[in-house]
């Protein structure tokens, strides 16, 4: 009986199919989600662009509005600082230690003459107006909610002088392992930047940093602020190591945001892989109902060591790539191309915008995945009755894999199936589901590709001759490569479909399978394979067989030849494992480097090395050794090679940032560069294989 009828039960390929339509259905949902979520904000720092000017001794305004003009449309808000608002000339700072020198000086002291002799204290700031009493204002209240109304004293009326108490020392700039002292600390949000680049059509991000000992008040005072300034405010982006309202205010903070509209920005980690250490980070996008954007910047110490060419390839791809829609571009501080600071930096900013719109995207304030609201905004989150048919079928995946091992009888695979889909729908329906949404993404993932190599198997099994040319054995990976390729993406859709929901795509949760996701599938086609084929034999013969086979290799004497493989085989396990995921820490080729930027410029999705370089062409390869009826262990060892690739186009659904027609196309983009480079190896080894064996035969057998 054919292996594949007598295995397959109809009952369990029908759920398969059926929740297949399901996830699909999914799929679809979730790209017109995505589809929605296709504008990007173009964003830099207020205090960025002002350095700028001052670099090229420009006006202010004239610099912003030719930023605004090449494509910025937010700029960031920092909290202010004593030393910041000093520079400015919005007030007057002095501090104790300079009050003293200046009285052992008999120089004068302008304003802080008024100081008396007994407010004097070394560790001590001292504030005074400029011809903004505003500002002042201001900075009388921020003082109070960051140090308390204990430290702060009003030394002067008639003018006002306002001393603080504590460290004035300054540290250099990039210093953050140290607290800062009183000039340097943040104070709140200024009330005449907001306005001012407010009325030069900027949107604005608002980045304040936490309280000490957080309050409500404290956390009202900066919307107070905003309300003072009068301007609209769409977006708050955490700062320091703290979002606001850490550790017991966040639900606070998310409310006030909700009230007032704002989107989370959370700033992408430099690894690629979630956000950047953050505390309370997660539980506000929690309590903003998740309205908010993924934000990426180039690493400081990065970009000053990559060319501004280099910087904009990054950004080419990382909108699309990873749903980043909030660009924080940093200005490069040194000229290219024989061009100044500013034109260096405003060609920059034009050309980030250029390959913004190229790819379909527009420019304005930053997109939120959200579902259909009358509203306006709602998290998407999929009703858990949507994913019951996507269970069923994961289910019935797992049992057929199964049942080709231990030859399962039709009313075994449906009981079997009956008490898996059982125990997965009552922990799904436990809480948030969140382990076992992530354990059926695995099974999805390890067992597809393995039932998809097993039709392939079926159809290897029918051949019966070892005279096939090349041309036919190149069109017969061609197109089985093709079936087993739409086979294993029958577990990438259940895959993205069981995990799909605004904190995946948002990447607050993660798929954590991804090494095993590259592991398994080989481990399970291994296995299948010397069972289909009984590599040991031992099929039938019991486990005193099996034992005794084990013992013999076991005591198989080891000799250099041994070794040599062994360190072979590791060495591509390691690079194998290690290239996987965002910290496995084997360095990537220049010349690789070089030919993924080639791929990224040629395709709509670039494929993954490990399909079109390592998996498509062993799979030709394997092809190849079935129609020469090549020896069963070397169709074992390319057959498990052959799989990687599989396995490797299911997990590239686990990046669930990415949009889900890219994975798809990706997918399609590596079956494409595989078959040219499978084709090639089949040839190449085809005309080889001849030459080899004719020379074995002339010298080695004499």
């Amino acid at each position: 009986m054919n292996f594949m009828k007598s295995r397959y039960n109809p009952l369990l390929l029908a759920v398969i199919v059926i929740g297949l339509v399901s996830a699909l259905w999914l799929n679809v949902v979730r790209h017109d989600v995505e589809q929605k979520n296709n504008t990007v904000e173009m964003a830099m720092e207020y205090e960025g662009l002002r350095k700028l000017a001052a670099l090229q001794g420009l006006p202010e305004e004239d610099v912003l509005r030719q930023f605004k003009d090449a494509g910025i449309n937010s700029l960031m808000i920092f909290d202010t600082t004593l030393e910041r608002l000093t520079k400015n000339g919005e007030i007057q700072t002095v501090t104790g230690g300079e009050l003293r020198q200046a009285a052992a000086l008999g120089s004068g002291m302008g304003v802080f003459a008024n100081v008396g002799v007994g407010d004097v204290e070394e560790n001590a700031a001292y504030v005074a107006a400029t011809d903004k009493q505003s500002v002042l204002d201001d900075v009388e209240q921020d003082l109070c909610l960051r140090y308390g109304a204990e430290r702060v004293k009003v030394v002067s009326e008639n003018p006002r002088i306002i001393k603080i108490k504590g460290s004035t020392t300054l540290l250099p700039d990039g210093k953050y392992d140290e607290p800062q002292g009183l000039l340097q600390a943040p104070l709140g949000l200024p009330v005449q930047d907001m306005r001012k680049v407010a009325a030069l059509g900027f949107k604005i991000i608002v980045r304040p940093q936490n309280y000490v000992d957080v309050t409500d008040e404290q956390i009202d005072s900066i919307f107070a602020r905003i309300k003072e300034a009068g301007v609209p405010v769409d977006a708050l982006m955490p700062c320091g190591t703290e979002v606001v309202g850490y550790p017991n205010k966040m639900q606070h903070l998310g409310e006030r945001m909700q009230e007032n509209n704002m989107t989370l920005v959370m700033l992408e980690h430099y690894t690629q892989l979630q956000f950047a250490k953050i505390d309370g980070l997660l539980p506000l996008a929690e309590f903003n109902d998740y309205k908010a954007a993924r934000s990426y910047v180039i690493d400081p110490t990065e970009q000053k060591k990559i060319s501004v060419g280099e910087a904009l390839r990054r950004w080419a791809l990382t909108d699309e790539e990873r749903n980043i829609r909030v660009n924080y571009i940093r200005p490069f501080l040194m000229p290219e191309g024989g061009q100044d600071i500013m034109k260096t930096n405003l060609k920059y900013v034009r050309d980030i915008k250029a390959s913004v719109e190229a790819r379909g995207y527009t420019i304005g304030e930053a997109g939120v995945f959200s579902a259909e609201n009358k509203d306006g905004f709602a998290p998407y989150f999929p009703a858990k009755v949507s994913f019951i048919p996507i269970v069923l079928a994961i289910a019935a995946g797992v049992v057929l894999y199964l049942a080709l091992l231990f030859n399962l009888g039709g009313k075994q695979q449906i009981a079997l199936w009956a008490i898996f889909s059982a125990g997965a729908l009552a922990l799904l329906f436990i809480g948030r589901g969140l382990f076992t949404r992530q354990l059926l993404a695995l099974a999805a993932a390890s067992v597809f590709p393995v039932l998809s190599m097993n039709v392939i198997f079926n159809i290897w099994d029918k051949n019966t001759s070892d005279k096939h040319n090349l041309l036919a054995i190149c069109w017969n990976g061609i197109w089985q490569l093709a079936l087993a390729i739409a086979l294993s993406l029958v577990g990438a859709a259940f895959l993205s479909a069981i995990l799909t929901d605004s904190r995946f795509l948002l990447e607050i949760d993660i798929y954590r399978g991804v090494k095993l996701t590259f592991i398994l599938p080989v481990m399970l086609t291994a296995v299948l394979f010397m069972k289909r084929y009984d590599l040991l034999q031992v099929v039938g013969k019991g486990l005193k067989t099996l034992w005794e086979r084990l013992n013999g290799l076991l005591d198989t004497e080891i000799t250099f030849r041994h070794v040599a493989v062994l360190a072979v085989l590791l060495f591509i396990a390691y690079y194998f494992v290690g290239r996987s995921g965002h910290t496995g820490g084997v360095p990537v080729p220049a010349i690789e480097l070089k030919m993924r930027a080639f791929l990224e410029q040629l395709m709509y999705a670039r494929p993954r090395e490990k399909e079109f370089m390592i998996g498509h062409p062993a799979f030709f390869v394997a092809v190849l050794a079935v129609y020469r009826c090549a020896p069963r262990w070397w169709q074992f060892v390319l057959t498990c090679a052959a799989v990687i690739g599989q396995g490797s186009l299911v997990q590239t659904f686990c990046h669930m940032r990415t949009p889900v027609v890219m994975s798809f196309v990706r997918a399609l983009d590596g079956y494409a560069v595989g078959v040219v480079f499978g084709v090639i190896a089949v040839l190449v080894l085809g005309m080889l294989l001849p030459l080899v064996v004719k020379f074995r035969r002339r010298y080695l057998e004499e």
